[in-house]
């Protein structure tokens, strides 16, 4: 009996290193995409800058280099970065099936814009009238979840990912970009 509490102590404290670990090992290979466009032409009296529709973006890195295009989802708004695999696209076109397809679409996704998210610099970002270049992107990057992705609450747990949230910021009447203070 003296060698099984050792033993079950030392597989603890594994435990205890490897699941976390593990869980950022998983974080930094997934991501998770907030990308808006913030144009100041569209401000009203209650609001600094209005959501345009009908936007594509190229994301580029800071040698210019294609990174992913993305496209607003009409008519609510919201820009999701497209995969290149037609198949896989920004996983939309699962979401009215089971849920288990709508997951193995997003993994690819998530582990696909991981890739390159943190690279991202600028955008060529095209509204309707308007397609501007070289546009500077905003970028927050957050990984904070992974020390508890094991935790089993609903609003802890799940599989880590790392947050990426993009903003740019137009003027679509100017044509041009708004640069941030």
């Amino acid at each position: 009996m003296r060698g099984i509490g050792p033993k079950i102590l030392l597989t603890a404290i594994v435990l205890c290193v490897l699941v976390p670990l593990w869980g950022y090992w998983y974080s930094i290979r997934h991501a998770s995409l907030n990308l808006r466009v913030d144009d100041y032409a569209l401000k009203s009296p209650t609001q600094l800058y209005g959501i345009p529709h009908k936007v594509t973006v190229v994301l580029r890195d800071a040698s210019n280099h294609e990174l992913a295009g993305a496209r607003s989802v009409d008519p609510l708004g919201y820009i999701l970065a497209v995969h290149p695999d037609a198949a896989i696209g920004n996983c939309e076109h699962l979401n009215q099936r089971p849920a288990g397809e709508f997951a193995a679409c997003y993994e690819r996704y998530s582990r696909w814009s991981a890739g390159w998210a943190n690279s991202v610099r600028r955008a060529d970002v095209s509204v309707p009238g308007c397609d501007m270049r070289a546009v500077p992107v905003s970028v927050e990057r957050s990984n904070t979840e992974w020390p508890l992705w094991w935790v089993p609450l609903p609003h802890v747990g799940g599989l880590p990912r790392q947050y990426f949230g993009f903003v740019i910021a137009i003027d679509s009447r100017a044509c041009r970009a708004v640069v941030q203070e």
